[in-house]
């Protein structure tokens, strides 16, 4: 082979896939489905927030029902440690929340 040709084969290595699971590397069983409920019940949290601003209170409402029902579905899942971390923070910040929500509500 010339050292000069520089065409795209000799360029380029071929890849090959010799086996796969399309898991990324390193998770544990059900890693996957409680990282999403986690990311469903932050994003429900940024919901709320946005109701709270534009004083939706019956939108509002249905956010918290909605975040309280994801971390039920947590709480009923398999986890890991992280997950079991991720739940009573969640749990612990969404209970801080809702007392904040009850005061906000009272003065109204």
């Amino acid at each position: 082979m010339n050292p000069m040709n520089l065409s795209a084969t000799s360029r380029r290595p071929a890849l090959r896939l010799v086996a796969s699971n399309l898991l990324p590397a390193g998770f544990a069983d059900g890693a996957p489905e409680w990282r999403r409920v986690a990311a469903a019940v932050l994003a429900c949290t940024r919901e709320l927030g946005r109701h709270l601003m534009q004083q939706r209170w019956s939108r509002a409402d249905e956010a918290l029902a909605e975040r309280r029902d994801l971390i039920d579905v947590l709480r009923h899942m398999r986890l890991d440690a992280d997950g079991r971390r991720c739940l009573i923070s969640l749990e612990g910040a969404a209970r801080e929340s809702e007392l904040a929500v009850a005061a906000m509500t009272a003065r109204r």
